[in-house]
């Protein structure tokens, strides 16, 4: 019957080391796996609530910045439109006093008819070849700073906004607008720019939100230029983050959304919100250990749940090990003293568990095993007697072979060759089956036992077959076969083949590779027979050794892939082909 054999790894060990393996395995990986996806669910849920409250808290942002954004828009629009600028900037030629007089009716116009918000500390007007045209406040611009937000309207037809600092260190945002002629909207005569205290939006927008640690939210253009932030130790007007600003590319026009990002060593949650109008967005950060800090302390309350029962669990374990080993080591007591000969021990566990079980098991064994000892000492004296009765009969193979010698001497003295061959053919037939115990020899020595029985059988059958050898690699002569697969074959072949006419039948064998297995041929050209279905089949109790027999034995040895298959027909001969294995003395496991 065989054996199921299961995974026996752990086997190395102790039972008390795989207990407290399997107490790991059943109790600490499964609460250490809960703990760990409770802190992901949790978390993620933490973050998904953050998100949208955040999402909230940036669309008020929005709506109050642009509340504040208005005013300033609209300032600007009531100045691009103005009549008395756009006069002003047509007329190139103008002279002194004509320039003042026209600044005179600019401040005029821009003190009684337009409202001039608190934070605007700067209004500006340049022509279109960047000349100041009217300059109202008290602090400037340096050039490169003009220069770039000129450039940038000469390249957009909306509004501006960027990043300025002033003669007097301060952080401006300008608003910057294209001024129109009056009937052509398509020719610019001059740009409008408008300076706004950047603490307006860092003061009163986004200090009132009430970040938490380490967060900070941001208010930038569209190409990644921080306009504003409530993080003073960002520095305005640069760009942001590459990593961000890419991320945030990836989901517009999608009007707001979160992702999460690396940033100097920490991972940050990251919400925006786009304002479609202003081309401007509005970016909260908040580090994950924010979100995270509540979830921590409730994963510690967890562990130490968690270490409480795989304390709980190792005492019981300790309980279960105790009951377990006890019987084991009255087991392992008794399997010394049984193997130490004292074969009256036993070990009487009177439980009713599976180890009281096992006990009355290997108490029976030893019953069974004093019993079959008494037996024993009975069998090897009538074993003794029965082997000196034995070695009455035996017959030595020395002695046949010297007989058989004695005999092939005397037929040679009385000149009969025949008889003589034939006897050297039986002796060294007989010695290479007899004294050569191995199951498997080569093919050389397979043709020369074959031979050797052909020599035999020419005594009997003079004249009637002839026989040829060819094997057409050398190195298949070392290859091995089971013994005495070719002379049922032959014997076949001579008695059952040979004709009764005087005809003289051929027959050869071959032998060749195909692909990896060895082909041996035996062929002749006598009478033939008509095939039969269960010629080949086998036959376990067959004793005699027969063409059966030798498809049998190969196909015992090596499967059913191999064995014998035989072609005849009456008057045309036989043909025998065995299909072995490719098998050498040093590959023979």
């Amino acid at each position: 019957m065989e054996k199921k054999h299961h995974f026996q790894g752990f086997r190395k060990f102790s039972i008390k080391t795989r207990l407290v393996i399997a107490l790991l395995m059943i109790s600490i990986i499964p609460l250490v796996g809960i703990s760990g996806y409770s802190f992901h669910i949790f978390s993620a849920a933490l973050q998904e609530k953050l998100s949208a409250s955040i999402s909230q808290t940036l669309s008020m942002i929005n709506l109050n910045m642009v509340s504040e954004i208005e005013k300033y828009q609209y300032l600007c629009g009531s100045i691009c439109i103005s009549e008395e600028i756009k006069k002003g900037l047509l007329k190139k030629d103008m002279t002194d006093m004509e320039k003042n007089q026209a600044i005179l009716e600019i401040q005029s116009m821009i003190r009684n008819k337009i409202i001039y918000p608190a934070q605007a500390k700067n209004i500006t007007v340049y022509d279109t070849d960047g000349n100041i045209f009217y300059d109202l406040g008290y602090d400037g611009f340096y050039q490169e700073d003009v220069d770039r937000i000129l450039s940038q309207l000469e390249k957009q037809d909306q509004d501006v906004w960027a990043y300025a600092h002033t003669y007097r260190d301060r952080n401006i945002l300008v608003l910057g607008r294209r001024i129109y002629e009056q009937y052509s909207k398509s020719r610019v005569i001059g740009y409008t720019l408008i300076s706004i205290e950047e603490k307006i939006f860092s003061k009163t927008v986004l200090e009132p939100v009430g970040l938490s640690d380490s967060s900070n939210i941001i208010y930038m253009n569209l190409d990644g230029t921080v306009l504003s932030s409530w993080n003073r130790s960002i520095a305005l007007g640069e760009k942001t983050d590459d990593e961000l600003l890419k991320k945030i590319q990836e989901r517009l026009p999608k009007k707001t959304d979160s992702f999460s990002i690396h940033e100097n060593g920490e991972e940050q949650l990251v919400t925006y919100i786009f304002n479609k109008n202003l081309n401007q967005l509005f970016v909260y950060t908040m580090p994950y250990h924010y979100i995270n800090s509540e979830v921590y302390a409730m994963l510690k309350q967890i562990l130490v749940v968690v270490m409480f029962l795989v304390l709980l669990c190792i005492v019981i374990v300790a309980m279960v090990y105790q009951g377990i080993m006890s019987p084991i080591k009255r087991m392992l007591e008794f399997c010394r003293e049984i193997s130490g000969g004292k074969l009256s021990v036993r070990i009487q566990d009177k439980h009713k568990d599976e180890l009281s079980r096992l006990s009355g098991s290997m108490d029976h064994m030893a019953d069974t095993i004093e019993h079959l000892m008494d037996q024993q000492k009975t069998q090897e004296k009538k074993k003794r007697e029965l082997e000196l009765q034995m070695l009455q009969y035996q017959l030595n193979p020395h002695f046949l072979f010297n007989t058989l010698n004695s005999l092939r001497f005397v037929a040679a003295m009385h000149k009969d060759q025949i008889v003589s061959d034939g006897i050297q053919a039986l002796s060294s037939l007989l010695q290479n089956t007899l004294t050569n115990k191995n199951e498997y020899i080569t093919i050389q020595e397979e043709l020369e036992n074959l031979e050797n029985y052909f020599s035999i059988l020419r005594i009997r059958y003079a004249g009637s077959f002839e026989y040829s050898f060819h094997v057409e690699e050398d190195e298949l002569l070392s290859c091995l076969v089971p013994k005495l697969i070719l002379q049922p074959l032959a014997e076949n072949s001579v008695m059952h083949g040979s004709s009764d006419n005087g005809t003289v039948m051929e027959i050869q064998i071959t032998c060749w590779r195909e692909n990896e297995d060895v082909m041996i041929e035996l062929s002749d050209d006598g009478k033939g027979f008509e095939v039969t279905d269960d010629a080949l089949a086998p036959h376990p109790e067959r004793k005699r050794i027969g063409v059966a027999n030798v498809n049998d034995r190969i196909q015992l040895n090596f499967g059913r892939k191999y064995g014998l298959k035989i072609n005849s027909q009456p008057g045309k001969g036989t043909t025998c082909t065995l299909t072995l294995p490719e098998l050498y003395a040093d590959t023979l496991s």
